[in-house]
């Protein structure tokens, strides 16, 4: 499985790239800038309700992002548990339709 993003140093790239200050970025997302600060250099994590901020910001595909952001934290949370692969494929067996 390719490596999810990390979306901290993704946003802090993403906001040099436009030469965006911490407060523009941050008022988009609707926090304080010690927050968006923290999220960039890992610190905390970026919540789920800031994407859609980020994806309109930076011209982004949200639902690609929501997707990234899943996957970095179910790896984080259960990646190192010895039958991860295995409770994902049923968790996708039981959603399907």
């Amino acid at each position: 499985m390719e490596k999810p993003i990390e979306f901290g140093t993704y946003i802090h790239g993403l906001r040099k790239e436009k030469k965006y200050s911490l407060k523009i970025v941050a008022d988009k997302l609707g926090i304080d800038i010690s927050l968006l600060s923290k999220i960039e250099n890992g610190e905390r994590q970026l919540q789920s309700h800031m994407l859609y901020g980020l994806s309109e910001l930076f011209d982004l595909d949200y639902k690609e992002m929501q997707i990234q952001l899943l996957n970095q934290k179910i790896d984080e949370h259960f990646g190192n548990e010895p039958f991860y692969n295995e409770a994902i494929l049923e968790i996708v067996k039981k959603k399907k339709i």
